[in-house]
């Protein structure tokens, strides 16, 4: 199945877009109210029952995202105070030692500047890019994935792939053309690693653990293309470094092709290698907003912004996120507990989560035209 086989399916009403979106936000008000002390994670499936972080995780520049988000949207000085207040909480992760501070950041600080216009964030975000750049090891030619935030001992000699689209846009959002740089050859050193020549994208690769080798070999781990998310993440890196030209507009349109004939369906499973196990509707976004950027990168007739408006609406008319298509008693409208994640080791499930909440608001957003609420194409 290719592209062009999916393009006639039907997607959302500019009503269903718009009460969606106001669901989702009013969302954030209850999650708000339960979480005053911290940054909310995750909620087991719609249970109310939200595990909270002081430091935010990796997960806290997507809850400053939906405010960002939120204030663009709606014009609300409140809800650009709150994102204001979550930005400097941030600040603290500042040093810390992971390449998921791009996460943090880039969502969490960059949007607020792109969006609200808002200084202050944007002065964290370039602290944060500067940082980011320093971090860059030039034996490995990357920015490894580093010690902290699940990064553990091997940290420094590892590469993951969810960080590499929010990294791309951080840097090159600098205002230092060296961090540009960096982003490219980071991105290089990624895709040699990760990246098969089918369009599949290993999710994670290790370095040789020997100091002989002035350039060590990299290893991927794992089957290319087998968890859903990090397939997602992958097309959205090269999304991103697809406004460089090729040979990145070429490997993207590989991996959106070969997501979508490995996953043809508009919910995929969590893993390829398992398909009786739990569904990843949020990779399905991540997978959606990765076609968005590519169609608005390439500026042509192209199909992925119809291949996307298909999985977007996949999700939003699905049984993950409740609403007035599948309202049960008592249960309120905008809970999106679309996200596969580990609540602890060995135990994997769905939950409701700033970040995957995030993703969909963005994603209706763009589909609504909303001003700036795409990623930025040079």
């Amino acid at each position: 199945m290719t592209a062009r086989d999916l393009t006639g399916d039907a997607v959302l009403s500019r009503t269903e877009i718009m009460a969606t979106l106001d669901h989702l936000c009013a969302r954030m008000d209850w999650i708000e109210a339960q979480c005053t002390e911290g940054f909310p994670l995750y909620s087991p499936g719609t249970d109310n029952a939200w595990t909270v972080s002081q430091g935010g995780s990796w997960v806290g520049g997507y809850w400053a995202a939906c405010w960002w988000l939120r204030a663009h949207l709606r014009r609300v000085e409140s809800d650009r105070q709150k994102a204001r207040l979550l930005c400097r909480r941030l600040a603290a992760k500042m040093d810390t030692d992971s390449i998921h501070r791009a996460m943090l950041f880039w969502y969490g600080a960059a949007l607020g500047a792109r969006w609200c216009g808002d200084e202050a964030a944007g002065r964290v975000a370039q602290a944060a890019a500067d940082v980011l750049a320093g971090a860059f090891d030039r034996t490995l030619q990357c920015i490894p994935t580093g010690t902290a935030i699940g990064g553990g001992s091997h940290g420094r000699r590892h590469i993951a792939i969810d960080a590499l689209g929010p990294l791309i846009e951080l840097l090159t959002h600098s205002d230092n053309q060296a961090h540009h740089d960096i982003a490219r050859r980071h991105t290089d050193t990624v895709l040699a690693a990760c990246l098969n020549g089918d369009g599949a994208f290993h999710a994670e690769a290790l370095y040789a653990d020997q100091a002989g080798p002035a350039c060590p070999a990299c290893h991927p781990i794992g089957q290319a293309g087998a968890w859903s998310r990090g397939q997602a993440w992958g097309m959205f890196g090269l999304a991103a470094a697809a406004r460089w030209g090729e040979p990145y507009r070429a490997q993207a349109r590989a991996a959106c092709e070969y997501w979508l004939r490995s996953r043809p369906c508009g919910i995929p499973p969590d893993r390829l290698d398992q398909p009786s196990g739990l569904a990843d509707p949020s990779a399905a976004l991540i997978a959606a907003l990765a076609m968005q950027l590519l169609a608005k990168v390439e500026a042509a007739e192209t199909p992925w912004q119809a291949c996307a408006e298909r999985q977007i609406a996949a999700v939003v008319r699905s049984r993950y996120l409740t609403g007035a298509h599948n309202a049960e008693g008592g249960t309120p409208p905008g809970i999106f507990w679309g996200a596969c994640y580990q609540t602890r080791p060995g135990q994997r499930e769905l939950v409701e989560a700033a970040w995957s909440s995030f993703l969909l608001m963005q994603a209706l957003s763009t589909l609504a035209g909303a001003p700036g609420a795409a990623s930025r194409i040079d």
